[in-house]
């Protein structure tokens, strides 16, 4: 049988985050013989498409995971995530590892809900509005076992007293007991309180430093838990992040544009009745959706438009790209029909409410301070680490490929993953794990 395998996603950690986490006592711990890489993301850099790229080595035009959001016209960012892990192409390393007979467990791990090959499933659910509150949507979302021994005990931890739940005592307290009790051999997890904070505070600051404090106590009790169960000296530990962060300058709204010029229409309450062109917000990034059906003439309206924006510099939109471009060399493709690519930490807006441009400063700047969905070359990079008995010690493998991470996990686990893009970073192993 292969070594356990424990994944920990902290999700918004920079690999330039490393010099601090080095002072915590949790983080050390793993650092002290970690090896360690700076990663880059896929495209647009939100938390989905890029957790889907690590457990399966695919790219969003793969995957089908091309945003958080789903596209549902009208919705605005009230529409659905993509919760659900049906919604996935193609194999994960939770299907994989399932095949073998290994056993498996995740919680909050993004696209996860419904996925039948966990054993041990407590999925994020960022949709809360789909659901009949916090029961019902654990109840249709995992498995019995789970929900009885796991879920049901611990909502109490849920603190709901915000406009969303907050779920990190929760999501802290179950992982350290599935680690602990059911002792799996491959168990995936998603921290999310770095990523808050950025988003809350900017991308950096002494918020940030507070916010992976935070995750280090937790990361403490994962490595008590292992030694308590006599786990720890035979567990490949990997800690990784989905993104970084950038401060956030600006808003350009794009459907403002779009319903001032007569290519989205509003009825007098302002809902959306019909649209030329529509855009989708992926953070710094933005996804426009042609009518179907569109005709010829209106097209070349909205591309006279679109060529206007991109030339207008108090939008700060550096570049339109067709879907086609952007899965030739992102590997970004979709049910869209563009690609909006902004200037470093200006957010392409998808609300019709506001004005055109919002710059930081004025009175009607929303309070969030640091976002993402920028393309992957800017800003502060995602990180791999990983250490136990079947990685090499202190080995810095550069920059490297998201896409790479899965083949890596199931190279780990002596299991094949053959749709993967990415490749094994052999490297970082002290020797290849036979198959089981």
């Amino acid at each position: 049988m292969p070594h356990k395998l424990l994944v920990v996603s902290v999700d918004a950690m920079h690999h330039d985050d490393l010099p601090f986490a080095r002072t915590l006592p949790a983080f050390s711990r793993i650092l002290e013989q970690a090896a360690v890489a700076e990663i880059e993301g896929v495209y647009p850099s939100v938390t989905y498409p890029n957790h889907t790229a690590q457990t399966t080595g695919c790219p969003p035009a793969r995957t089908g995971i091309f945003n958080n959001l789903q596209f549902q016209p009208g919705r605005g960012d009230a529409s659905e995530w993509f919760w659900d892990a049906r919604a996935i192409r193609v194999p994960t390393i939770f299907e994989a590892a399932h095949a073998a007979g290994l056993t498996v467990a995740a919680v909050q791990w993004p696209v996860t809900a419904n996925e039948r090959h966990v054993d041990w499933l407590v999925p994020e659910i960022a949709s809360p509005q789909v659901f009949d509150g916090l029961e019902d949507q654990y109840r249709r979302t995992t498995n019995a076992a789970s929900l009885e021994r796991y879920v049901l005990p611990n909502l109490h931890l849920v603190d709901v007293t915000g406009r969303k739940p907050r779920y990190y005592a929760f999501v802290n307290h179950v992982a350290e007991q599935i680690l602990r009790h059911e002792r799996p051999d491959v168990m995936f997890v998603h921290l999310v309180e770095v990523d808050s904070a950025r988003h809350a505070g900017g991308a950096h600051g002494p918020h940030v430093e507070q916010a992976l404090r935070e995750v280090d106590a937790t990361l403490g009790t994962f490595l008590d838990a292992l030694a308590d169960t006599g786990d720890l000296g035979r567990t490949n530990i990997v800690l990784v992040s989905d993104h970084g962060h950038l401060d956030t300058e600006q808003h350009t709204n794009l459907n403002t544009i779009f319903v001032e010029r007569g290519l989205v229409r509003l009825d007098e309450a302002g809902r959306l009745l019909d649209y030329d062109v529509l855009c989708l917000g992926a953070g710094l990034s933005g996804q426009l959706f042609l009518a179907e059906g569109i005709t010829p003439g209106r097209r070349a309206e909205v591309e006279a438009l679109l060529a206007e924006i991109e030339a207008t510099p108090e939008y700060r939109i550096e570049r339109i790209w067709t879907a086609e471009e952007t899965a030739r060399a992102h590997g970004l493709d979709g049910p869209f029909d563009y690609v909006v690519e902004s200037e470093p930490g200006v957010v392409v807006g998808m609300l019709w409410d506001r004005r055109p441009v919002v710059r930081r400063g004025d009175d009607d700047f929303p309070p969030v301070l640091g976002n993402h969905g920028h393309a992957p070359r800017h800003g502060g990079q995602p990180l791999f680490v990983a250490t136990g008995p079947d990685i090499a010690p202190g080995i810095d493998l550069g920059r490297r490929s998201m896409l790479d991470e899965a083949p890596t996990f199931a190279a780990l686990l002596g299991v094949d993953l053959p749709h993967a893009e990415g490749t094994v970073l052999h490297e970082l192993l002290t020797a290849r794990p036979l198959p089981v």
